[in-house]
């Protein structure tokens, strides 16, 4: 094990602030799922030179990858980063089946939903359900030439728009050649995010070479519509330099989204900053505000995500009737299974499907 995770574990105190924080473990109430209690065990391994179990380093992926353990930790250790670090020098070594396989299925197998619900004579099998909500919002791709465009970019596609969602897609295209922009190429490779859930940095960085041959040279920017694709891209080197999310040539732009009080805005975990929003619409700011589709929790463990749900936001003063709108497709695919499963009555957009809904009715 690397001697600077070892010395990131040493410098849990164990005074508790993460237990009072964590999702999973106050769910739960396992010591197990907790940093602190992971945290105990990694020390008497690593000072007694122990291997670690099969169960221990499989327990590690319970985890929603939120960071609010490190937010509130006074020594700032960074849990996910450790977790990462040893399923990575270990997993491999237990895995038969990992998650990026059968997540790669997973997707295949919503893709065949997609075209049954599409199809008109069976869309009704599918009415009040998930695969509803999930393909309900309808955004086509503008059929428009930009003239005297400012400069070429990229579009960072990633899997989930591929398979589920190809709407937010659409709508980011029509944005981008709204604001003048000539997309060039549109990426559809998976950023590599299963790869790191896994632990699996080999097959993260083959996926990253990939991605790195298909940019072309003379582009400006390599734009992300989902903050999760945004957030993993950012650890391939070659590529930050160039790499924007949607909402930051947005505000490059000076486009401003219209004040809405039926608005409110999820801010995905994984996000530090606030995105450029209207200061006037309401923030979901709840203690325990993650979609529940960080780290592919709600996919992995939906037993434990049932418990979630009555502890996370989905409360119906805060979602009845309201626009739900956020800036990371994995986090708008957990939204909606949350609205679903709460039976809550809210709608949950993606920013680029909100911004084009709305400006096609300020047009009618």
């Amino acid at each position: 094990m690397d001697e600077t995770i070892k010395e990131e574990i040493y410098k849990c105190s164990k005074c508790g602030q993460c237990q009072s924080v964590c999702p999973v473990y106050n769910a739960t109430k396992n010591e197990m799922y907790l940093a602190r209690g992971r945290y105990i065990v990694l020390n008497n391994s690593f000072n007694n030179s122990r291997s670690l179990n099969k169960k221990f380093i499989s327990d590690l992926d319970i985890c929603l990858n939120c960071n609010a353990c490190k937010r509130f930790c006074p020594s700032n250790i960074d849990a996910a980063q450790i977790y990462t670090a040893i399923k990575s020098e270990n997993n491999y070594k237990y895995s038969f089946l990992p998650f990026s396989t059968i997540y790669k299925i997973l997707l295949q197998s919503i893709r065949i939903d997609y075209y049954l619900y599409k199809f008109f004579p069976l869309k009704s099998i599918f009415i009040n359900t998930f695969t509803d909500n999930i393909f309900d919002v309808k955004v086509k791709r503008a059929k428009f030439k930009t003239k005297n465009s400012r400069s070429n970019v990229v579009y960072f596609q990633g899997c989930i728009n591929k398979y589920i969602n190809p709407s937010d897609k659409n709508a980011s295209l029509n944005i981008l050649k709204k604001l003048g922009y000539n997309v060039t190429k549109i990426i559809s490779e998976c950023c590599g995010l299963p790869y790191i859930s896994d632990g699996n940095i080999k097959a993260f960085e083959n996926n990253s070479k990939r991605i790195l041959k298909s940019i072309p040279e003379d582009i400006q920017y390599i734009v992300c519509s989902c903050d999760s694709c945004y957030e993993t891209l950012k650890q391939i080197p070659d590529i930050s330099e160039k790499l924007i999310r949607l909402d930051e040539l947005l505000k490059i732009n000076n486009y401003f989204i219209p004040e809405n009080d039926n608005i409110v805005f999820h801010r995905p975990i994984n996000r530090e900053e606030n995105c450029y929003i209207n200061e006037k619409i309401n923030l979901i700011n709840q203690k325990y505000s993650c979609s529940l589709m960080e780290n592919f929790f709600m996919i992995k463990y939906p037993e434990i995500t049932k418990e979630l749900l009555k502890n996370c936001f989905y409360k119906k003063e805060i979602t009845d009737e309201k626009i739900i709108i956020t800036t990371c497709n994995l986090s708008a695919f957990g939204l909606k299974y949350g609205i679903n499963k709460t039976k809550s009555t809210g709608k949950v957009y993606t920013l680029s499907e909100y911004i084009n809904i709305t400006d096609n009715n300020d047009k009618n």
